[in-house]
């Protein structure tokens, strides 16, 4: 079972012309490096799309957008999707990102901890890194159930209504959670999200008190989540873990499986270096960690 509400990408503007001067620069600020980054990032959002959606969202004519991901074809970065005038990422993205996932500490230490909570919750398991206001998920496993929430490696998902998202924010220090919120696209997804600044710093504040997170319907509205932060040597939150499932099944079991995914995520923290003397200031009451 795929959540159902799209996630929305924020579009830039760009030239509206068909060449790019020689500095590379289009006359509003943006580059053709920009330009090619901002399609790459698009498609990472959805999935696969055709030139002249792409025009559309970000801002380029038509014969632009085409052209320059005709150059990012023929370097492997884009290809085909497979169905007529749509273009998905291509294969030089998917090196670049096991790369990234291989050298990643948390990427590497956390899969014999996950592999273990799935078979303790039965439900999809979920391990996530922040990317600006949004979690993009490293490691998934669907989970035993027949019908689960089914979340591809790599999806992105904005912080501000997901158990992963709350998780993160919750370990952070809160000046620095105040100003990462403050940048944020915050949109309701579901008539259940929650979504002003103050009421995402009460829920901030509910998942310190409680020791996880959790997502009452408001990203999709059939699922339900929890989540806990995975914390480094020094105390940072450097990723999130969850437990996804159908609400019916899940929202009786919160507070057995917001136990086991905070477990969890301290086991995995701990194997990073974690302690609760990590941070330089000790244990703050205003974001979460784990004691001792």
């Amino acid at each position: 079972m795929q959540p159902t509400d799209p996630e929305t990408f924020p579009t830039r503007p760009d030239a509206s012309d068909d060449g790019v001067p020689p500095s590379g620069n289009s006359g509003d600020g943006s580059t053709a490096l920009d330009r090619a980054l901002a399609i790459l990032d698009y498609l990472a959002v959805v999935r696969a799309a055709s030139p002249s959606q792409v025009a559309a969202e970000l801002g380029l004519s038509r014969s632009t957008a085409y052209r320059m991901m005709e150059r990012l074809r023929r370097k492997g970065y884009i290809d085909d999707a497979g169905t007529e005038g749509m273009w998905r990422l291509g294969p030089a993205v998917a090196r670049m990102a096991l790369s990234v996932i291989e050298t990643s500490d948390v990427a590497r230490v956390s899969p014999p901890f996950l592999r273990i909570l799935v078979h303790q919750a039965r439900e999809s398991i979920g391990l996530g890194i922040p990317r600006g206001g949004d979690m993009v998920f490293i490691y998934r496993d669907p989970g035993p159930q027949s019908v689960s929430v089914n979340v591809e490696v790599g999806a992105r998902r904005p912080m501000h209504c997901t158990a992963v998202g709350k998780a993160y924010l919750a370990a952070l220090p809160p000046e620095e959670r105040t100003a990462l919120v403050s940048t944020m696209l915050l949109t309701p997804k579901t008539a259940h999200t929650i979504w002003t600044p103050e009421g995402i710093e009460a829920e901030v504040r509910a998942t310190i008190a409680r020791g996880w997170s959790q997502d009452l319907m408001e990203f999709d509205e059939a699922s339900t989540c929890v989540g806990a932060p995975v914390l480094d040597h020094t105390g940072r939150p450097v990723g999130a873990i969850s437990i996804s499932g159908v609400s019916t099944r899940v929202r009786p079991l919160l507070p057995k499986l917001g136990a086991l995914v905070a477990g969890t995520a301290e086991a995995i923290s701990r194997s990073l270096g974690y302690t609760e003397l990590a941070s330089p200031e000790g244990p703050n009451p205003d974001r979460l960690h784990y004691g001792g």
